[in-house]
């Protein structure tokens, strides 16, 4: 068994699972909404769930609930009470209302699993300014971003943006208002740029696509960019690589506010595929048959993301996403799988709209 890279020590996927179960289902101590739950579909899951594969009886978790319930009910008592410490983010609501959950260590797991990766895997810099431009306030990608530069060094600067706006101009198709808001972006950014020193640029793909022609040709230079929130494709990743900023470490990260953050193998000039590692035990994403989502797909199959949450907070298991990707090998330091390609799955049943988020 592996050393883990954050926890003290090696760890198996289902006792970690088991160690989860019992303080979400803990008979007082446990979270409200995993108590009722386990009293509806009639069984004792500290009794009754040995390992990952009996998740099964819970069913796949009614992501509904996340929108409509307080997000206390889904915290072991204790840390529900620790009100103080709570922090309350929300998803972008991009296939309708906004899922809120309630974070207080979470974060900080997946800080340290970021630093570690990006010292030993990708080898991203240290010590330096970053700009941040993409959503803060509610959206947890804000703080992420904050703390995982001020672990590395650096201070960060953060340009606000509000994708549910920008979703809002794309439904009603209002290219005036969503121009002037990019350029209301685009002055900010280089206000920024022109004045201060910054050597990592954090951003979107989607808004990277439009504003890195313009940064290259500015003379914009950084040591790293890393890339979070829309989808990124090969295509552009390959053009940031080789063409934009060739001097710098491109990488990106998969997540969302639910599951956590997925950071990106390093670049390889002769593989397309953008590959995106979890961190298990914490979360642990399967690829699995779009038509019958209890099927998981062998490796490089293409089929709907499905995570699973698994911390001491917090306990979202079997989450189906609105994305496909293919189920991808092992990166060599790590026992388990890896995920790649990842996009709007074909199927969504409500229309998705990114924007620049």
């Amino acid at each position: 068994m592996l050393q883990h890279p954050i926890l003290p020590k090696p760890v198996n996927l289902d006792d970690w699972l088991r160690h989860v179960i019992d303080i979400h289902f803990h008979p007082e101590y446990g979270s409200p909404f995993w108590l009722e739950k386990a009293q509806d579909i009639g069984i004792d899951p500290r009794r009754d769930i040995h390992c990952y594969d009996d998740l099964t009886m819970l069913g796949f978790f009614p992501i509904d609930e996340l929108r409509r319930r307080d997000v206390r009910e889904f915290l072991p008592a204790k840390i529900a009470q620790d009100t103080v410490k709570l922090r309350i983010y929300e998803t972008g609501g991009t296939t309708g209302t906004p899922c809120r959950i309630a974070n207080r260590e979470n974060l900080q797991l997946m800080n340290q699993w970021m630093d570690w990766y990006y010292d030993h895997i990708v080898e991203f810099p240290r010590d330096a300014n970053w700009l941040w431009i993409g959503p803060t306030g509610p959206h947890a990608v804000g703080d992420v971003i904050q703390n995982f530069a001020n672990t590395r060094g650096g201070m960060c600067y953060r340009l606000d943006l509000d994708p549910r706006f920008i979703k809002l101009l794309y439904q009603k198709n209002d290219r005036k208002t969503l121009d002037l808001y990019l350029d209301h972006i685009r002055n900010q950014s280089y206000s920024i740029l022109d004045t201060q020193d910054i050597q990592v640029l954090g951003t979107t793909p989607a808004l990277i696509q439009i504003l890195g022609p313009e940064m290259s040709d500015r003379g914009y230079e950084f040591r790293g960019l890393l890339y979070a929130g829309t989808h990124l494709k090969p295509d552009l990743y390959q053009l940031l690589c080789t063409e934009l900023f060739p001097q710098a470490v491109n990488t990106a990260v998969y997540g969302n506010t639910l599951m956590g953050m997925a950071p990106m193998r390093p670049y390889q000039s002769d593989d397309p595929n953008i590959v995106y590692c979890p961190l298990e035990p914490l979360f642990k994403i399967e690829i699995v048959d779009l038509e019958n989502p209890n099927q998981i797909l062998g490796y490089h199959q293409t089929g709907q993301v499905c995570f699973s949450l698994m911390t001491e907070d917090l306990f979202l298991p079997r989450v189906l996403e609105r994305d496909q990707a293919e189920r991808w090998e092992a990166l060599p330091q790590f026992g388990w799988d890896s995920v790649a390609n990842v996009r709007p799955h074909t199927k969504n049943r409500v229309p998705v709209i990114e924007g620049v988020y």
